[in-house]
């Protein structure tokens, strides 16, 4: 629930890994793994949206001018995504228009942008490596098909994108190097998503 979201703001949830020139923290690994296990502890689905947190590692591959404009009103930016299966994505000049639906979208009702898996075509063949479009959540719909027993309140809905035009600044090859020269994004950020999802337990 959007409460909880903003008790995990209130508790640095989601600046912890954000460059402190942006407003962050810029905390290690290890700081950010304890925070996660502490809250898993109280609560599994708490632990498992909270572990999103770690999307600045993800996001620090976006260009800086794309960073700056994502932290323009603050750090505390809240993140989802879909991420499989990869959905073709149109190249324009302007961008790659989206379109498709991404299952198990943790955390997307208190989401601020959201992160969707796409391979880019131009005349239907796929250009390079898929990529991840990130966009305003009001640009996606949320269609409520979570209904489980374990891990119900992670609220992992589908999210259905329809044509919506994202700018190529705001792609990026998920696991690719981060253009940011701080320490912490020298760290591999698919050996972190690991470490931060073993630790929920």
């Amino acid at each position: 629930s959007q409460d909880i979201i903003e008790k995990l703001k209130k508790i640095g949830v989601y600046r912890a890994l954000v460059p402190k020139r942006f407003g962050g923290e810029e905390w290690s690994p290890r700081q950010f793994c304890e925070l996660i296990e502490t809250l898993s502890k109280a609560d599994g689905s708490v632990g498992w949206v909270a572990s999103f947190g770690m999307s600045p590692a993800y996001l620090g591959s976006l260009p800086e001018e794309t960073l700056k404009e994502l932290y323009q009103n603050g750090p505390d930016v809240v993140f989802a995504g879909g991420i499989f299966p990869p959905q073709p994505a149109e190249i324009t000049d302007e961008g790659v228009v989206v379109r498709g639906r991404w299952k198990f979208s943790s955390g997307c009702m208190g989401a601020d942008i959201v992160g969707v898996g796409i391979s880019p075509l131009k005349n239907n063949e796929m250009q390079g490596l898929p990529r991840m479009a990130v966009m305003p959540a009001n640009k996606a719909k949320i269609e409520m098909t979570w209904d489980t027993v374990g891990l119900k309140g992670t609220g992992s809905h589908d999210l259905v994108v329809e044509d919506v035009l994202v700018e190529k600044k705001w792609t990026f090859v998920r696991g690719e190097p981060s253009k940011l020269s701080e320490p912490f994004f020298k760290y591999p950020s698919l050996s972190l998503a690991t470490q931060v999802l073993t630790v929920v337990g």
